[in-house]
């Protein structure tokens, strides 16, 4: 079920970048989103609190385990470019502010 909160939030992301027409705004959205889950990952799998580590486990591992879980063939491979292509424009993104700075 949390799965599909999480494709929710893509959506929504997508959504209102859409209608503000900004790309960055996506890309910042779907990779903090991204972070986020992989942090909870981290958290969920190395702490030693039980309670919070079976709360945390409920949430995917990232993005790309969510797309996996529901879609296969060349669905899933197009879904996983489009995510390496927008990773990377979101690597370029933040390479670009580091050394304006």
């Amino acid at each position: 079920m949390d799965a599909f909160v999480i494709l929710f939030l893509v959506v929504v992301i997508i959504c209102w970048s859409c209608y503000r027409r900004k790309l960055e705004k996506a890309a910042y959205g779907i990779a903090a989103l991204d972070l986020a889950l992989r942090i909870f990952d981290f958290i969920s799998k190395h702490i030693g609190a039980n309670e919070v580590a079976t709360f945390l486990a409920r949430f995917p591992n990232s993005l790309l385990w969510v797309a996996d879980k529901y879609m296969d063939g060349i669905i899933y491979t197009l879904v996983a470019w489009m995510f390496v292509l927008l990773m990377a424009y979101f690597l370029f993104l933040i390479i670009r502010v580091f050394f304006k700075k």
